[in-house]
């Protein structure tokens, strides 16, 4: 009797593991290079762009403060100063380099925080379209290349630019 279940057992586990694998043969894994659809998409190269720009009003802000900590820097060196003159522009130095100091943390920060933002919304944005192309198409799964983990794919499964196509018409 024993061996007999023993027997039926394996029969039943071979059984399913050769179901599951045919099964597999029929299933693929498509996939999306989310960083390209952000970097060649309408939207993204907008997002690009008006981050862009806060980067560089924020350079010119730092760029013109430096110029005025190192105009103090060489009124400093001038030996025409009495000390409490030159105690004063010591202060006026020092307070100048702090401001600069928060002013870039602010910057950097500010930049972060609005690349987030508008990176989540494409994002958002990029996985409707996604989500509604799978239905379409009937695919059974949609992965994207970096964060899925893929090393290496069959080309055929990658859909990333069906899904650009899909996503720069609704850009514009």
């Amino acid at each position: 009797m024993r061996k007999f279940l023993a027997a039926a057992t394996c029969a039943v586990v071979f059984s399913l593991g050769f179901v599951n694998t045919v099964r597999a043969e029929n299933f693929a894994v498509y996939y999306i290079d989310m960083q390209k659809i952000i970097n060649e998409s309408p939207q993204g190269k907008k997002a690009k762009q008006e981050l862009e720009s806060k980067i560089k009003a924020a350079e010119s802000k730092l760029k013109k403060l430096a110029d005025e900590i190192n105009a103090l820097k060489k009124e400093l060196s001038s030996p025409l100063f009495n000390d409490s003159t030159k105690k004063k522009k010591e202060n006026e130095l020092q307070m100048k380099i702090m401001e600069f100091r928060q002013l870039k943390q602010e910057s950097e920060q500010m930049v972060a925080e609005l690349q987030k933002k508008l990176t989540a919304k494409i994002v958002e944005d990029v996985f409707k379209v996604v989500a509604k192309y799978r239905k379409e198409h009937h695919l059974p799964m949609v992965v994207e290349r970096n964060e899925g983990g893929i090393i290496a794919a069959d080309p055929k499964y990658d859909i990333t630019d069906k899904i650009l196509k899909v996503f720069s018409k609704q850009g514009k």
